[in-house]
């Protein structure tokens, strides 16, 4: 089953779920209640990372029940939203982009599900699923989102947002895009053998990019404009994943 993983302010994505499963694991309960939903015809999980009401703030989500939650209900398969900040100066506003890979810049998560029968050492060279991404990026050019297929996503750790100076090491690092949400997100996937990758909506330049602060009223904006893109994208999406 295909799940979602679905920012905090992209909740008007999914409508009116067809039920949702109040859920419990080893590590305590996932953001929000498991919502289901009929995406054209097909039966889709839904959770919101941060609460349904965006409560949760990114360096305090509790990643491992959200991830062991998915994986409990029948999930195969998570695509994970992403908000993010530009790095690379040619990335405007309502871009979206595909990562390819992950740098970690955070600290104090809990990054490991430390479980008998669970391994601790796996290959992450790779941190996102290559037929996934292809599927997705597939499904954002059919909906019109003309989508970067690539580049580096820096996970901050929030919950504030960065310095000039560290959006500039980001992108001497080789990042494209900064976020706050997907580690240990997409390890702990892998970890649980679930294909994973992300699609990533730029609401913002990241600080000092032209000499400019992080306008966050302004960068909401963008969230709201990207609902209808985002519902044609999941209906494309679900015509590519079996």
């Amino acid at each position: 089953m295909l799940a979602f993983i679905v920012s905090g302010t992209l909740t008007e994505v999914f409508h009116t779920p067809l039920e949702s499963k109040e859920m419990d694991t080893p590590f305590g309960a996932p953001s929000a209640p498991i919502e289901f939903h009929d995406v054209e015809g097909q039966r889709c999980m839904v959770l919101f990372r941060h609460g349904k009401e965006t409560k949760i703030a990114a360096h305090r989500v509790n990643y491992r029940s959200n991830i062991w939650a998915l994986k409990e209900l029948g999930a195969k398969c998570v695509v994970a939203y992403a908000t993010t900040g530009s790095v690379d100066p040619d990335l405007p506003i309502g871009s979206f982009v595909v990562p390819n890979q992950i740098i970690d810049y955070t600290h104090d998560r809990e990054g490991s599900f430390e479980q008998p029968g669970i391994k601790e050492h796996f290959d992450f060279t790779y941190p996102f699923t290559d037929d996934l991404r292809e599927r997705i990026i597939e499904a954002a050019f059919a909906a019109g989102l003309s989508p970067r297929d690539g580049g580096a996503y820096a996970c901050s750790q929030g919950p504030r947002y960065e310095t000039a100076a560290e959006i500039a090491r980001f992108g001497r690092d080789g990042c494209s895009i900064v976020g706050m949400t997907l580690m240990p997100e997409a390890p702990l996937a892998r970890q649980l053998s679930l294909s994973y990758a992300a699609l990533a909506l730029v609401m913002n330049p990241g600080a000092g990019i032209d000499n400019r602060a992080v306008d966050i009223p302004g960068s909401i904006r963008f969230t709201d404009d990207a609902v209808e893109p985002l519902r044609l994208f999941n209906s494309e999406l679900v015509k590519r994943i079996p």
